[in-house]
């Protein structure tokens, strides 16, 4: 037996070191949070104990069943029968390159934000840069939800006047990837803007949609590129159901689907 516990620590040790290297190389950064100011100050103060109870084991299934999952999971904890309407629908998201330990450190870290963030609310919604993470007692699974909409900028200007251009094309680019190409409902790559320049993109939606309803968010989330992001490098737009993002370094993980060579841009 003592040889069997002994044979165990490398393992765990490896564990460790393996979520340290990636906490590390991936830092976590939080995004936003909206705790949905639909629920007013009454609906706050009546919310049941059954409802918070359901909410805890909500955000706890979420949190330990990222661990395992493809990146992508939701729940229903309680029927929603009752008049006080004590259902929780619950659902997390991890950016399409991160799955396993890091996308359940990022799930766990974001239901411990989103209570404190917005305690006692029937819904809220938090964004960190690897997930997103929803709960209501309202049932939105499966349903395109564009609003509210955040809109985070770099802090460096662009100093080629086709750069909006080339960007909402690859945009448009990594849209029909992600729908109508492969049906994952999440993309991401780079292209060459000039020489030696570079620079990278991601989509993603919430994989409770369909690919038109997917295609639907992005494209709403492209349409306000223009109006907020027009003279930087950086910025990402994001939504309940889906966000996009455009930067100059390479801020995704390679897999199989980006280990392509950057094409030209336009594409």
């Amino acid at each position: 037996m003592a040889r069997k516990l002994i044979g165990s620590i490398p393992i765990f040790v490896g564990s460790i070191i393996i979520l340290f290297t990636m906490a590390r190389a991936q830092s976590l950064n939080y995004m936003g949070v909206d705790c949905l100011n639909s629920t007013t100050k009454e609906q706050t103060l009546t919310l049941t104990l059954t409802f918070q109870t359901n909410l805890n084991k909500t955000l706890s299934w979420l949190s330990s069943d990222a661990a395992t999952s493809k990146g992508y999971n939701h729940i229903t904890t309680g029927n929603g029968s009752t008049v006080a309407d004590d259902a929780v629908y619950g659902l997390y998201d991890c950016r399409g390159d991160v799955t396993g330990p890091f996308c359940q450190f990022c799930v766990s870290t974001a239901a411990s934000e989103i209570v404190r963030q917005c305690p006692n609310r029937s819904s809220a919604v938090i964004w960190y840069n690897f997930c997103i993470l929803r709960y209501s007692n309202h049932n939105f699974i499966g349903n395109l939800t564009t609003t509210p909409s955040w809109e985070i900028l770099g802090t460096k200007n662009t100093t080629h006047p086709e750069e909006l251009q080339q960007a909402e094309g690859y945009m448009q680019s990594l849209k029909r990837q992600a729908t109508a190409e492969s049906n994952k409902l999440y993309a991401m790559g780079g292209f060459n803007l000039s020489d030696g320049e570079q620079r990278y993109g991601l989509v993603q939606c919430s994989r409770d949609l369909t690919n038109d309803e997917c295609s639907q968010c992005v494209q709403a989330m492209i349409d306000k590129v223009p109006q907020c992001c027009s003279s930087v490098i950086g910025w990402q737009v994001l939504a309940p159901s889906c966000l996009i993002k455009y930067d100059d370094f390479m801020f995704y993980q390679l897999t199989d689907q980006t280990s392509s060579p950057l094409p030209n841009s336009g594409t």
